[in-house]
């Protein structure tokens, strides 16, 4: 009886040791379902003196009021849902103009899609924001201000 016993506590030593070498292998290498980070950089490029004031949120972050210098540059990073439904609006604001804009959605910027991005850059300039357009190396991709 007292082999088995011995038995049984090595068996369960031994799983406790492969749990726990699997945890850390898992913290080193990627698991077959990698979702990685999203980064969005907003830059100010309303041209002149302008400060650019802008508020960006998703259904469960709010990331606050914020002012950008003239030509300044700020950036936020999460995680896509697995849902495909990730969406972050942002209005934005300087003189008497206040324009909103879908700074990231899934379904447009995921990172296969034409223009997706994982590092997802945009210019706001007066007249709409300009993503960066990996394929050409300039912010070519510019979209109207949602209505």
């Amino acid at each position: 009886m007292g082999c088995v016993v011995e038995l049984i506590v090595l068996l369960i030593m031994t799983m406790c040791v492969s749990v726990r070498m699997s945890g850390a292998e898992n913290e080193i290498a990627p698991s077959g379902f990698d979702n990685p980070k999203t980064t969005v950089v907003i830059d100010n490029d309303l041209g002149g003196s302008l400060p650019l004031r802008y508020h960006c949120k998703s259904k469960d972050d709010d990331l606050g009021d914020r002012t950008m210098a003239p030509g300044g540059s700020w950036f936020f990073r999460f995680r896509p849902s697995v849902f495909g439904n990730t969406k972050f609006s942002c209005s934005f604001a300087w003189g008497n103009e206040l324009h909103y804009f879908d700074i990231y959605r899934q379904n447009r910027d995921r990172e296969f899609a034409e223009f997706g991005c994982v590092r997802c850059e945009w210019k706001i300039r007066k007249n709409g924001p300009c993503k960066f357009n990996k394929d050409t190396k300039m912010f070519d991709v510019c979209l109207p201000w949602k209505s």
